[in-house]
């Protein structure tokens, strides 16, 4: 049994049994009760595929993650998937890997299955070659990236990311008020760098010569913890640093058990910053400050942007969120 059952048994279009399937208000009332009788007699249950074809949309949002396993990225999901739901809309989530060929693979698969959008979360999605990839899909799909923002502005793409730059300053701001006086900054290395890496950096250079004009500026990229440790150990005391402010909540939380095995203080010898505000920093000895994304906000944000562009009104293509700077007891 299937819509064009229903459509011959009450003497109706295609488009027609759509519509009310749909709930529009373009179809007479005898018109929709013929068509509600007919899905009773028929025992017709209605099907996705039924719903797209008077209206072309298929209720079906695609997500795209570069890792499930990442904080920002399982909670950015998350929050999407459950706004989308509320809102009736089912997503197919897609963990696609940093890998070029996956990602593109996955971009084949939620063509295919024409969904109404598509959201990347992530700022590995910002490479240049996937990049223009998704700039072309966009004149067909619109496009929502979390973390990224594309060089060329489409019609069809929407951008929302955290404002790094002001959340770093917010965090040596914080170290300046405490009384730290030498600050460094530690991230991880990337394969490339990303949009949210380079704001991160440059918001500690800035707030760097506003808070610490004196001092350079001093970067540890960490490529092998085990293997760079005792090499940034040396590297604090020989320049006598006294906090950091970490590019990860996961690196904050390795270097503070390797502080405190080694009885290194935090806060008293060292105080330290993370970023992401993830529930790891809860749950060290001494809860870890760090820089909250509003990763509920990003996503809300998002969904309601995607919609004014879809309902053909105005709409913020560019969307930068203030973070928050949480004081735990590691500052």
């Amino acid at each position: 049994m299937n819509i064009y059952d229903v459509a011959k048994f009450a003497d109706v279009s295609v488009a027609t049994v759509s519509r009310v399937i749909n709930g529009t208000d373009r179809v007479s009332d005898k018109t929709r009760k013929k068509v509600e009788d007919a899905i009773e007699k028929l025992n017709f249950i209605p099907n996705d595929v039924a719903r797209a074809l008077a209206s072309s949309k298929t209720n079906y949002i695609g997500i795209m993650v570069g890792n499930i396993r990442n904080y920002f990225d399982n909670q950015s999901a998350y929050a999407l998937e459950r706004n989308l739901k509320a809102r009736g809309i089912v997503s197919i989530l897609c963990n696609t890997s940093d890998n070029e060929n996956e990602k593109l693979d996955y971009l084949k698969v939620l063509r295919e299955k024409k969904v109404d959008a598509i959201f990347t979360v992530g700022s590995t999605y910002g490479e240049k070659d996937f990049l223009d990839e998704l700039e072309d899909i966009s004149r067909e799909i619109p496009i929502v990236m979390l973390n990224v923002i594309g060089e060329k502005k489409h019609r069809n793409m929407i951008y929302v990311c955290c404002d790094e730059v002001d959340a770093i300053d917010q965090s040596l701001s914080f170290f300046k008020k405490k009384g730290y006086k030498k600050p460094i900054f530690i991230s991880k290395g990337h394969k490339n760098q990303t949009r949210a890496y380079k704001a991160k950096k440059t918001g500690f250079i800035e707030s760097l010569k506003k808070n610490y004009p004196k001092n350079d500026f001093i970067e540890f990229v960490v490529k092998d913890f085990n293997e760079d440790v005792d090499q940034i150990v040396s590297l604090i005391k020989k320049e006598k640093i006294d906090c950091i402010q970490f590019e990860l909540d996961s690196l904050a939380v390795k270097f503070y058990k390797y502080f405190l095995k080694n009885g290194i203080r935090v806060p008293e010898d060292i105080g330290i910053c993370g970023f992401d505000n993830d529930d790891i920093t809860n749950y060290t000895y001494k809860p870890i400050s760090s820089i909250d994304q509003n990763i509920e906000k990003q996503a809300k944000i998002a969904i309601e942007n995607l919609f004014r562009l879809e309902k053909g009104e105005k709409f913020e293509q560019i969307n930068l969120i203030k973070a928050k700077f949480v004081q735990k007891q590691s500052i």
